[in-house]
């Protein structure tokens, strides 16, 4: 948490700052973290991407799968993924159905069950807070607070879904190929269970970037 304030303080300060990195659409990235909740360790291994509303504010979409050594799987997503699909499933059913028996009200309100469904299912996970330091550098500290876990305990056999939450800071290079590097720390939270604190670093891509920045290398002397 005071990782985020502390970066959330320095991005309220530098706000003419401009980053390269979100220059573009988006940014899609695979990354590893090793870290320790309670009394065990765990490795995690993520499918994450970012979408950019303007040059310091993104939204966060995460799909993780953490091993722990006491024996308790996590797979992680958005709220949204879990709940949009059932309700566009649902609403098309309802859609479908009601327009057999020739009912507009019910063919309607399946339409629209479908739309909430969709709406839901491309909610974020949270959202991040770019600050640009240099030339294609940047850190961003991030709050994903829209999560959901999927627990299994293979000691007791039991399956649950959990509320999750996380807090961290990444720094990004973007190289003049468009591919990304990164490191990161943050603390996550699930529902009944304590705080997990870890890092690592990833891999990516980012997508929609101006072919304007290829031609483009900074001399020697030059500053940003």
């Amino acid at each position: 948490m005071r990782t985020f304030i502390f970066g959330l303080i320095i991005f309220l300060a530098v706000p003419s700052a401009h980053a390269q990195l979100t220059e573009g659409d988006g940014h899609v990235f695979l990354k590893y973290s090793y870290g320790g909740v309670d009394s065990a360790r765990y490795h995690n291994y993520s499918v994450s991407g970012e979408f950019f509303l303007n040059p310091y504010i993104g939204l966060n979409y995460n799909f993780d799968l953490m091993f722990r050594n006491d024996n308790i799987r996590q797979f992680h997503s958005s709220v949204g993924a879990l709940v949009g699909p059932p309700l566009i499933v649902i609403g098309l059913i309802t859609a479908a159905s009601n327009n057999n028996d020739n009912d507009d009200s019910q063919f309607n309100l399946g339409g629209l069950g479908a739309l909430l469904g969709l709406l839901i299912l491309v909610a974020p996970d949270g959202v991040s807070f770019h600050i640009p330091v240099s030339y294609k550098w940047d850190i961003s500290p991030y709050a994903n607070v829209l999560g959901i876990d999927f627990v299994r305990n293979k000691n007791t056999n039991h399956n649950n879904f959990k509320y999750a939450m996380s807090f961290g800071c990444k720094t990004t290079y973007l190289t003049y190929s468009h591919f990304t590097l990164n490191a990161f720390v943050e603390t996550r939270k699930v529902a009944g269970m304590g705080w997990s604190f870890g890092g690592g670093f990833g891999i990516g891509y980012a997508i929609g970037q101006g072919e304007e920045n290829d031609d483009f290398i900074p001399q020697e002397g030059t500053e940003f």
